[in-house]
């Protein structure tokens, strides 16, 4: 846990001094809480993936009432995989994981309305804990000798929109629209309040049919 909170402040930090200019000509800087789920089964093997991670992100959005937009996400989550056979669900190994995303959005504004494109990268990590999984009546097993790590990156294209409405800004968005990934949606509110504390939340939801997935996000900061 206090490795996912030491690189925040630097981070908060270098999207205070790249910024400068939420609402009418303005930018917002916030931490928020992250919780990232999904559930697999694949139908070949007869074997089900559930996963968990939690972690920390901070954010930047750079907002005008008319002019370039800038949105500017990093997150770094950690949690466990649990890898459970569909014939035997007590026959589970453990596989803990560490995710890193990072996201960056360009658009225009046009008064209350910013349409916006852009890209998110990922990278996962895991390692094999050494538990054993195996199935005879499937002739299928795992048991590794030795802990062993691997690493997948993924990426994909977005396109979104926010509308503003007096005192807060509604965000929706499609996620992987090039096809390389999963497609999801995405769906989020921010509050400014009159002391500059700026609160949000935003949600992410799966649409590939064989998994579910499911992503939410607290976040507290402030704008300039």
């Amino acid at each position: 846990m206090k490795k996912l909170l030491l690189p925040l402040p630097l981070v908060l930090l270098t999207f205070g001094f790249v910024a400068n200019n939420v609402f009418a000509g303005d930018r917002v800087i916030l931490g928020s809480l992250e919780r990232l789920t999904e559930e697999y089964d694949d139908p070949y093997v007869s074997v089900s993936l559930e996963s968990a991670v939690n972690g920390f992100s901070a954010k930047f959005y750079r907002f005008q009432s008319y002019g370039l937009y800038t949105g500017l996400d990093l997150v770094r989550m950690t949690g466990d995989i649990d890898v459970c056979f569909q014939s035997n669900p007590s026959n589970c190994s453990q596989v803990d994981v560490k995710v890193t995303m990072f996201s960056a959005e360009f658009g225009w504004a046009l008064g209350r309305w910013i349409p916006f494109v852009g890209r998110t990268f990922s990278q996962t990590t895991g390692e094999e804990t050494g538990i054993a999984l195996i199935d005879s009546e499937n002739r299928f097993g795992v048991n590794p000798s030795s802990v062993v790590e691997r690493t997948a990156d993924k990426g994909g294209r977005n396109i979104g929109l926010w509308i503003e409405r007096d005192t807060f800004k509604v965000k929706g968005a499609l996620k992987s629209v090039d096809g390389n990934e999963p497609m999801s949606v995405s769906g989020g509110v921010l509050f400014q309040m009159d002391n500059k504390f700026a609160v949000g939340a935003e949600f992410e939801i799966q649409l590939d049919s064989e998994a579910e997935g499911f992503r939410f996000s607290l976040q507290f900061g402030r704008s300039f």
